[in-house]
């Protein structure tokens, strides 16, 4: 969340659509320099790229990093149709008019990779490259079968990939995530990411995984420091001060049923008739990273070759880990890799 992670660096603004967004934004060091745009995932916050805002702004570049829509310091809006990727895309257009800043490297992660497939459809004018982490680009109007897509993993996998799916659509997930959001927590940040194979894919696991209020063993990339804004660990619960009680309660808690509403558009296909209306052609003629886990991760082997099939200009890189974290888990990796991309990105810019 903006202005309790970076606070000298926060900003709020109302838009339009009267939502108000929070987030970070730091100028470039010098004027012709870029700015990079960072979109997380679920279930975060602007939080998740400390370590890429911390070291781009570190290097002079410009960083726009928001609580996207239903999380953190943003506008929770009670209304599915709120959170439409055009009209999301929509809101990034606005504040990046709003700050003066061009175009801009956007950097996405798990579900901010759908919002930055939209931008790059709807408005690539905003845009001069795309990095996908650990979730690659989406064709726009490509129905989502869930049933059909579980059916497929379980053939091939022997288990469901997107069960937890059919939970996070539920009226009450919400609810039942905030009540064993230690639990919760434990399961998404794991130390073995393969605990999902069995407690996060499968339909039903997820859901018995909370209300038996099971604890997985932390990865090692969450800080003591990022248990003490969560506040997940029960353990540390007494001996936190009332303000690191508030930090927890201002990141997540109670915020889960607004940021569930993205899995509600994206199930229901809400978005569907938009992009159909818009034409969007699929086709992607920017500059174009994918930064995914090492073989054997839980993403499958053809993502490159898919991606070859949609972008003409790209750049295909694994890091040494194998976990969805990519970000936190392998940062410095994770650093370099965009850093050369974005500097190669500009060279050939500013030689054309």
């Amino acid at each position: 969340m903006s202005d309790i992670c970076f606070p000298r660096h926060s900003k709020q603004l109302t838009l339009s659509t009267k939502n108000t967004y929070g987030y970070v934004h730091i100028p470039p060091l010098e004027p012709s320099t870029s700015t990079v745009l960072f979109l997380h995932g679920f279930p975060s916050s602007c939080y998740d790229w400390r370590h890429q805002i911390k070291f781009f702004s570190n290097q002079g570049y410009g960083v726009l990093a928001p609580d996207l829509l239903g999380y953190g310091g943003t506008s929770k809006p009670a209304s599915v149709l709120e959170y439409r990727t055009k009209r999301m895309a929509g809101e990034m257009r606005e504040i990046l008019k709003h700050e003066k800043l061009g175009k801009v490297h956007a950097v996405s992660h798990d579900t901010g990779s759908i919002l930055l497939s939209r931008m790059a459809d709807y408005h690539p004018e905003l845009l001069l490259s795309c990095t996908f982490l650990a979730v690659p680009y989406s064709k726009p109007a490509d129905h989502f079968d869930l049933e059909a897509i579980n059916a497929m993993t379980k053939n091939i996998m022997g288990k469901e990939k997107f069960g937890y799916l059919n939970f996070f659509i539920e009226e009450n997930a919400g609810q039942l995530i905030d009540e064993h959001s230690d639990s919760f927590f434990t399961v998404f940040y794991p130390e073995d990411p393969a605990i999902w194979n069995d407690h996060v894919g499968p339909t039903g696991a997820l859901k018995a995984w909370l209300r038996s209020d099971h604890q997985a063993e932390l990865a090692s990339f969450i800080t003591e420091e990022v248990i003490i804004l969560y506040q997940f660990n029960p353990k540390l619960s007494q001996d936190l001060t009332l303000q690191e009680r508030t930090i927890h309660q201002k990141i997540m808690e109670g915020h889960h049923k607004s940021a569930l509403n993205w899995y509600r558009m994206l199930v229901s296909n809400l978005n569907e008739e938009d992009e159909r209306e818009a034409c969007l052609s699929g086709k992607l003629s920017l500059p174009v990273l994918i930064l995914n886990p090492a073989p054997g991760s839980s993403l499958g082997p053809n993502i490159e070759e898919a991606m070859r099939a949609v972008a003409e200009n790209l750049t295909f890189h694994e890091v040494h880990t194998h976990g969805h974290w990519l970000q936190l888990e392998a940062r410095n990796e994770v650093n370099a890799a965009l850093k050369k991309f974005i500097q190669a990105c500009d060279v050939a810019l500013s030689k054309s």
